[in-house]
C-alpha cells in the first residue's frame, strides 16, 4: 500500500483487501476516513453558511401512458444508458417510480435487460 492512504482507495477496495490492509495500516486509514469527514464537516459549514444559496423545489410532472408505451420507452431508454438508477429513468422519461420498477422488472424476468 502507498505512504498515504486517501479515502477513494479505502472506497475501491475489495472487503478482503481492506481487513488485510487495515490490520498493517490502520494508522494510515484511520488518518483518511478522519480527514474526509473534516473535509465533509467543512463542506457543509460552508453550504450553511452561505446565505445566497436558493433552494428551487422541482415539481415532476408525470406523463400519464399506457403501461405498454411505458415499458416500449422504458426498454429504449436502457439500449442506451447502462447503469442507471430506476429513479434516474423515472425522472427522465417523467414515469411514476413504482411503475418503473414493475416495468424493469418485468423486463429482467423477460430476459430484455441485465
Amino acid at each position: 500500500m502507498q505512504e498515504v492512504v486517501t479515502f477513494g482507495e479505502i472506497l475501491d477496495m475489495r472487503p478482503e483487501k481492506f481487513v488485510v490492509e487495515s490490520r498493517k495500516n490502520m494508522g494510515k486509514i484511520v488518518y483518511a476516513l478522519v480527514h474526509e469527514i473534516f473535509e465533509l464537516r467543512k463542506e457543509l459549514e460552508e453550504i450553511k453558511s452561505n446565505k445566497s444559496v436558493e433552494v428551487v423545489e422541482r415539481i415532476a410532472v408525470l406523463n400519464d401512458v399506457p403501461y405498454s408505451e411505458a415499458k416500449s420507452m422504458i426498454e429504449d431508454y436502457l439500449k442506451s444508458h447502462e447503469d442507471v438508477y430506476m429513479y434516474e429513468i423515472s425522472n427522465d422519461l417523467r414515469l411514476d417510480l413504482k411503475i418503473v420498477h414493475e416495468i424493469v422488472e418485468e423486463l429482467i424476468e423477460e430476459d430484455k435487460v441485465e
